[in-house]
């Protein structure tokens, strides 16, 4: 089953936001929780966790690309 990897604006955020880098690359075995992205909101850096344990499968957002809230950074799949 393919689980979103989603960047979440949280309170108090607020401007610009882009993927400031990945911590894993496609093929990577994550675990739930995991850092695996990181967004940079006003040169403050937000970790984004893994929402399943599993692969990465696919990057939608690049390093240096903008992100909005709710918007699909990538996808991990896993065995459920």
């Amino acid at each position: 089953m393919r689980h979103p990897i989603t960047y979440e604006q949280t309170e108090g955020e607020g401007g610009d936001a882009e993927v400031a880098e990945w911590l894993v690359k496609v093929g990577d075995q994550v675990s739930q929780g995991q850092a695996v992205v990181e967004v940079d909101v006003d040169k403050v850096i937000t970790e984004i966790a893994a929402p399943e344990t599993g692969l990465l499968v696919q990057i939608d957002i690049e390093v240096d690309e903008p992100v909005l809230p709710g918007q699909v950074l990538g996808y991990i799949e896993s065995e459920n």
